[in-house]
C-alpha cells in the first residue's frame, strides 16, 4: 500500500513538474500570435491548430484559434446571407435548404469558438496584445483590400466626438486583451448562437407566402416551428450570455492594472475606446442584465403598455398585459399572421388590442405578471436622446460595446 501511494505522488509530482508555464505556453504560442498580428488568419488558425496538438492546454493558441477562426466563420455567414437577401428581394423567397446549413455550419464553428475561449479563461492571468484596425482584411469580401476594409475597425472620434486625422495613431491602437475580455467574447459568442438558433427553430420554406401578404397588406402566413429543440437552445444560450455579461462585468471591476483597456473599470484611464464609464454605468450594466436574467426566467414581464408607448404613437388606451419572454422561448409556436383578419377588426384594435396579441403570442400574452423595470430604463434612454443629452448614435455604440 505504501509503495503504490508513493507511486502515485511521484506520477502526480512528474506530471505538475512537467507542466508547461504560462510564459512557455506563450512562447510555444508565438508562430501563431505573430500570424495573426499580421493578418494572416489562415496562417494564424494552422499554427495554433499545431500548438494545441501539442498542447491541448495552451490558453494563447486557443485564443489565437479562437479569433481566427470566428472571422473565418462569420465572413462566411455574411457572404451567404448577403446571397440568400438577393434571391429574397429577386424572387420573394427562401432557400429554406441553404439557409439551415449555414445557420447549422456557423452556430457548430461558433460552439468549437466557444470551447477555445472556455479553455483560455481557466488561466484569469493571460495577457495578450492586438491591434484589430491593422488587419489587412477583405472585409466588405469584393475580391481586394481597399480603402473601407483598412477603416472598418478604426476608431475615428475621440470622446469629444471630433474626428482624428488620417493617418492618426490613435486610429490604430493596440489594446491588451486580457481575462475579461475572454468573458466578453464568450458572452457575445452565446447571444449570435442564440440568435441562430431562434432562426433555425423554424421552417421558412413558406416565408415566401408571407412576402405578398406583407406587401399588399391582405392574406394569411404561417412560419412553422420545426426544431423547438433549438428554441430550448437558444434560451440556454442566452442564460450562458447573461451569465458571461456578469462574470466580465466583475473581472472588469476587479482590476488593478491599466494598460490599453478595451473596456475599463470606472479607475481605469488607458483606454483607447472614445466612451468613457463611470460607477453609474457599470451599475446601469449590472441592472440590465439582472432585468433580462428575470426576463428569461419568466420572473417578471414586459409591459405591453409601457412597450407600446415606447413608439411615436401615443395610445389614449394602451394595450394591457405583460410578454412573457422567458415562456415564449419555453414554449414556443407556429408564427401566424392573419392580415385580413386584422383588417377587418382594424377599428376594434385601438380600443381592444388584447385579442390580436393573445392570437399572435398564445401561453406567451399574460394578464398579469410583476412588470420588468427595463422598459423604464429603456424609456429614460430615449427621454435622453430626445432632450439631447447624448446621441442615439452613442448609445447604441455603448450597447454594442457592453454586447
Amino acid at each position: 500500500m505504501v509503495t503504490r501511494i508513493s507511486v502515485l505522488i511521484l506520477l502526480a509530482t512528474l506530471g505538475s513538474a512537467c507542466a508547461p508555464s504560462l510564459a512557455q505556453r506563450e512562447i510555444a504560442a508565438q508562430p501563431a500570435m505573430n500570424a495573426l498580428r499580421f493578418s494572416k488568419l489562415a496562417d494564424a488558425r494552422k499554427a495554433a491548430q499545431e500548438a494545441i496538438g501539442h498542447d491541448g492546454g495552451n490558453p494563447y493558441a486557443r485564443v489565437v484559434d479562437a479569433i481566427a477562426r470566428y472571422r473565418e466563420t462569420m465572413h462566411a455567414l455574411v457572404t451567404d446571407l448577403g446571397t440568400l437577401a438577393i434571391g429574397l428581394s429577386k424572387v420573394h423567397d427562401i432557400n429554406d435548404r441553404i439557409l439551415r446549413l449555414s445557420l447549422e455550419g456557423a452556430d457548430k464553428e461558433l460552439a468549437a469558438v466557444d470551447d477555445d475561449l472556455a479553455k483560455a479563461a481557466e488561466f484569469p492571468e493571460l495577457a495578450f496584445d492586438l491591434c484589430l484596425a491593422c488587419w489587412e482584411v477583405d472585409w466588405n469580401r469584393d475580391g481586394r483590400i481597399d480603402d473601407r476594409d483598412r477603416h472598418i475597425l478604426e476608431i475615428e472620434r475621440d470622446a469629444q466626438e471630433d474626428e482624428f486625422s488620417e493617418g492618426d495613431p490613435r486610429r490604430r491602437p493596440t489594446f491588451r486583451f486580457d481575462h475579461g475580455d475572454i468573458l466578453w467574447a464568450r458572452a457575445m459568442v452565446a447571444f449570435q448562437r442564440a440568435a441562430m438558433n431562434v432562426v433555425l427553430a423554424y421552417a421558412w420554406s413558406d416565408a415566401g407566402k408571407a412576402m405578398p401578404a406583407l406587401m399588399h397588406n391582405r392574406g394569411s402566413f404561417t412560419i412553422k416551428l420545426e426544431r423547438p429543440e433549438r428554441m430550448a437552445e437558444a434560451r440556454r444560450l442566452l442564460k450562458l450570455g447573461l451569465d458571461m455579461a456578469a462574470a466580465c462585468r466583475k473581472a472588469y471591476l476587479a482590476e488593478t492594472d491599466d494598460e490599453r483597456e478595451w473596456i475599463p473599470n470606472p479607475r481605469q484611464k488607458n483606454h483607447p475606446m472614445p466612451l468613457p464609464v463611470d460607477d453609474e454605468l457599470y451599475r446601469t450594466w449590472e441592472l440590465i442584465v439582472g432585468d433580462l436574467s428575470r426576463l428569461l426566467n419568466s420572473e417578471e414581464g414586459l409591459s405591453v403598455a409601457e412597450l407600446a408607448q415606447l413608439g411615436d404613437h401615443k395610445w389614449d388606451n394602451p394595450p394591457q398585459g405583460f410578454l412573457d419572454l422567458g415562456g415564449l422561448l419555453a414554449k414556443p409556436k407556429d408564427i401566424t399572421l392573419d392580415i385580413g383578419a386584422i383588417n377587418s377588426r382594424s377599428d376594434d384594435l385601438e380600443k381592444h388590442p388584447e385579442p390580436l396579441l393573445r392570437d399572435i403570442l398564445g401561453s406567451a400574452y399574460r394578464e398579469k405578471m410583476k412588470p420588468s423595470p427595463l422598459i423604464g430604463r429603456l424609456s429614460r434612454m430615449k427621454n435622453e436622446v430626445d432632450h439631447g443629452k447624448e446621441s442615439a448614435e452613442r448609445k447604441l455604440r455603448y450597447l454594442l460595446w457592453l454586447n
